[in-house]
């Protein structure tokens, strides 16, 4: 496994334990006592169901368990498109407790293989792109616009620094545990070193949009940091492929309120899906 570089000292985690169960308590004990009252037994027992229930589809939400990526494009999204895009969470959400999980996998994922495959001297990203559109025509649109966006932003790279790029093969990926919210997946990184300059760790942002804001890419540095400790804060990049631009802490430096922002955005977000649910 890659270790952080020589010399450094790892950025440490402060996520913090599992979810927490506190809604489903407060209904059991909710419940208990209002068992005491004879005159209500068989009422309460209907709404001990009902509520039981309820709680059930709730912890099960899509979003507790959701990729930085994703959860960033919600974040980043206007209040009309946020609506859009947890009502397509849910629905797609629905389809799978009818349908069991789907067969297609991530869209963007045999192109990411591809790019990293690129940065490490093993794939022409040029050569690869046509393929997989002839492999699966939805990919016509995006699949050349991503690799445009790779290539300016990954050959401009290697112009401006005339050093050695060595692409890591290791498995970079690690999770973010918010008590309370959720787990936040940061996963499928390109990682690599630049002569003796140390590391670079790079996760995509493949969303056409909305586009990543500089805000946004600070809460998603912050949150690649707590969920990737062996890593210096200043040596990850989030970069949104499409317009060939990557974020850093010299772009977007850390003001220390990064945790209370990405709580309260994310808990916008549950508040917000949960009240949607009402019309499923």
């Amino acid at each position: 496994m890659l270790s952080h570089p020589p010399g450094r000292v790892p950025f440490l985690s402060s996520s913090t334990g599992p979810r927490s169960g506190t809604a489903v308590r407060k209904g059991g004990a909710a419940a208990r006592e209002s068992i005491t009252l004879p005159s209500q037994r068989y009422l309460t027992s209907s709404r001990i169901v009902i509520t039981i229930h309820a709680c059930s589809k709730d912890s099960h939400m899509a979003i507790d368990l959701i990729s930085l990526r994703k959860l960033m494009r919600m974040m980043a999204a206007s209040d009309r498109r946020q609506t859009s895009l947890l009502r397509a969470d849910i629905t797609s959400d629905r389809r799978r407790e009818r349908n069991g999980p789907g067969r297609g996998g991530d869209f963007h994922s045999a192109f990411w293989a591809d790019a990293k495959g690129h940065a490490s001297d093993t794939t022409d990203l040029r050569e690869a792109t046509p393929a997989r559109i002839e492999d699966a025509s939805g990919r016509a649109r995006l699949y050349p616009l991503l690799t445009r966006g790779f290539l300016i932003w990954w050959e401009e790279r290697r112009r401006r620094r005339n050093e050695p790029f060595t692409v890591e093969d290791a498995n970079i990926h690690g999770r973010l545990s918010l008590h309370g919210l959720g787990v936040v997946k940061v996963e499928n990184n390109l990682a690599f070193s630049i002569g003796d300059d140390g590391y670079r760790v790079v996760y995509p942002y493949f969303c056409e949009e909305p586009e990543l804001t500089p805000e946004i890419a600070r809460l998603g540095l912050w949150a690649m940091s707590r969920a990737l400790p062996q890593y210096a804060l200043d040596d990850l990049r989030i970069l949104d492929v499409l317009r060939s631009v990557s974020y850093s802490t010299a772009e977007c430096p850390m003001r220390g309120s990064e945790e209370e922002e990405f709580r309260a955005h994310y808990q916008s977000l549950i508040d917000r899906r949960r009240d949607l649910l009402l019309d499923y």
